[in-house]
């Protein structure tokens, strides 16, 4: 059995506007190990997001076009037709969405919409339903009145507890969990990734974490992949990404980290990203870089050091 289980291989993904061709994900690749954290970074805007609603297969194919590979379970995600992709969302890939009071129905109590879950994508008897439904909320935390009320009725960080037994109640192989925190304050964000990291390990899920927040992937990521322009342009350890980032965005956006340090001076990134209407065949960075050349018009090369890392760069650091 591979130890890989979601791999994306040269992802492109165009919007076809009013105004011209969004071209939001350019060859994008990422592979996510099983059993591990990975955390997919970067700014708003850098394809994370829709490279998430790719593997799942929501994105509107009459406004969007897909290109490359998404490997899951020995068969390109890309390829198979809705149906098939109903038998693989919930079952075998599961969401977590940003936003919980939009992503939960407004007309229904909480218990039931995990048990419709289980009902979709399960073989349980409405009984075993029940049962599991009642355990996972305790699980999460959350105590048995909770399955009666309705998601207008809890707090932001009871919404997204539900959100999480809800993708966990089937036992997926993994979990894409889109910005999980964004809408919590810290002290709850804290708690959320704790449950996230619990579960992970206990029923040994896979976990595609995506948020632009860095302190985040420090907390529980095993390995962190870098977006920028629709492009991961480095991937490696976290750990080992934190304190010796090889591409120069990737550096760029730890420096910008605030610190506690009085008197410090916050960077910044000069510039702005590039139009996502108008492709770049070289490095997209190219234009913010302090380090950029002639040889930066080119594509950008693939690096490779120790532990898995890559970094997509003419002029990478030392990778430690």
């Amino acid at each position: 059995m591979s130890d890989t289980v979601l791999r994306v291989e040269k992802l492109y993904c165009d919007f076809l506007t009013i105004e011209g061709i969004v071209y939001a994900v350019s060859g994008a690749d990422l592979a996510v190990k099983r059993g591990e954290i990975h955390g997919l970074v970067g700014e708003s805007g850098c394809g994370k997001s829709v490279s998430s609603r790719a593997v799942m297969g929501l994105l509107d194919k009459r406004h969007s076009r897909l290109k490359g590979r998404v490997m899951f379970g020995g068969r390109n995600l890309l390829e198979l037709s809705e149906a098939e992709m109903r038998s693989i969302r919930g079952r075998q890939i599961a969401m977590i969405f940003q936003d919980p009071l939009n992503s939960l129905s407004p007309l229904v109590p909480v218990g039931r919409q995990i048990e419709e879950a289980m009902a979709n994508h399960s073989f349980l008897s409405p009984e075993e339903r029940k049962n599991r439904m009642r355990y996972l909320l305790e699980r999460v935390g959350l105590h048995r009145g909770v399955e009666t009320q309705y998601p207008f009725e809890l707090s932001g960080g009871m919404q997204q507890r539900i959100m999480i037994a809800q993708a966990v109640s089937c036992e997926p192989q993994l979990i894409i969990a889109d910005e999980p925190t964004t809408a919590l304050d810290v002290t709850i964000q804290a708690q959320a990734l704790d449950l996230l990291r619990e579960l992970q390990k206990e029923l040994s899920l896979s976990v595609l974490l995506i948020t632009h927040n860095f302190s985040v992937v420090a907390e529980i990521c095993d390995t962190v992949s870098v977006m920028y322009s629709g492009r991961v342009v480095e991937t490696a350890p976290a750990r080992a990404l934190i304190e010796g980032a090889a591409h120069p965005y990737s550096r760029a956006l730890i420096d910008c980290i605030p610190r506690r340090k009085r008197g410090h001076v916050l960077p910044v990134i000069p510039g702005f990203p590039p139009r996502l209407y108008d492709p770049v065949s070289g490095c997209p960075f190219a234009p913010r870089c302090s380090l950029a050349d002639k040889a930066c018009v080119e594509p950008p090369p693939c690096v490779e050091g120790e532990g898995g890392r890559k970094v997509f760069c003419h002029h990478p650091g030392v990778m430690r």
